[in-house]
């Protein structure tokens, strides 16, 4: 279980800085001055899934809703862990 919680975050963390990132950045999104890096990603996130319904890019939109799932999971993956214990 530790391990799954531990990877969720980098797994999500390596999908925002190398995919969701680059790809806002590309289309000129994505500028968060003086914002934490959880705000970036927020963003950055919500911007990607914009601009690729958009544009129809299906690999995008797929990337955004695994960054979904993937916080859904680890949110459900925590709590379940906090009721455990």
């Amino acid at each position: 279980m530790i391990i799954v919680i531990v990877g969720i975050p980098i797994v999500i963390t390596l999908l925002w800085l190398f995919s969701i990132r680059p790809y806002c950045q590309r289309n000129k999104q994505g500028y968060t001055p003086g914002a934490n890096a959880g705000v970036t990603f927020w963003i950055d996130w919500q911007n990607a899934k914009e601009i690729a319904k958009a544009n129809g890019d299906g690999r995008m939109i797929s990337i955004c809703n695994l960054v979904l799932f993937l916080q859904i999971v680890m949110a459900i993956l925590f709590a379940a862990a906090m009721v455990r214990h």
